[in-house]
């Protein structure tokens, strides 16, 4: 009988080890199970968060998780289309949400502390040189688009200017970019 209580006892003993090897087990996935839902929680939440800012700065919530290269790439192209819009129909609306993709192009770029080497440009009848800084480069883009507002307003028959313009301020722009 002294044989059989020890292999009870025994037996008692594994049963007991693995049940708790099996709780560790069930323990160690819930755990791994509450890191990830909360890591993918906090990742939604970030995402949430970037979005937030970037719509209350005035920037388009898709570039919330883009690199800055990419996000000046993505602006770029979306002044690009309003531009494209706007030559194809010279409508007040048009050209305010062409004015408003330039700006956020410009307000990223300064936003971000782009880095901008200096260009030598050339002046047309004097053939010296004239160094434009990116200041002086977004002050003349501003100024294009004041006058190409007081334009619109003032005249819509004249689509040849217009043109003109857009393609002059989306010039200024990959001038901006490329130096």
């Amino acid at each position: 009988m002294a044989v059989e209580s020890v292999n009870q006892t025994q037996s008692l003993y594994f049963a007991a080890v693995q049940t708790a090897k099996q709780e560790a087990v069930k323990s160690q996935k819930k755990q791994k199970t509450e890191k990830l839902k909360a890591k993918i929680f906090s990742s939604a939440l970030q995402k949430s968060q970037e979005e937030y800012e970037l719509l209350s700065a005035g920037f388009p919530k898709e570039i919330a998780g883009m690199s800055t290269e990419e996000a000046i790439i993505y602006l770029k192209d979306a002044a690009d289309i309003a531009a494209e819009t706007l030559k194809s129909n010279q409508i007040p609306q048009n050209f305010s949400d062409y004015r408003k993709k330039v700006s956020q192009f410009m307000r990223y770029v300064v936003k971000n502390n782009i880095e901008i080497k200096h260009k030598m440009k050339y002046r047309a009848n004097t053939k010296r040189h004239l160094r434009l800084s990116p200041y002086v480069q977004v002050t003349i883009i501003n100024q294009k688009l004041d006058e190409m507002a007081k334009w619109l307003i003032s005249s819509h028959r004249d689509t040849l200017k217009m043109l003109a313009r857009i393609d002059e301020i989306n010039g200024l722009l990959v001038d901006l970019l490329a130096t």
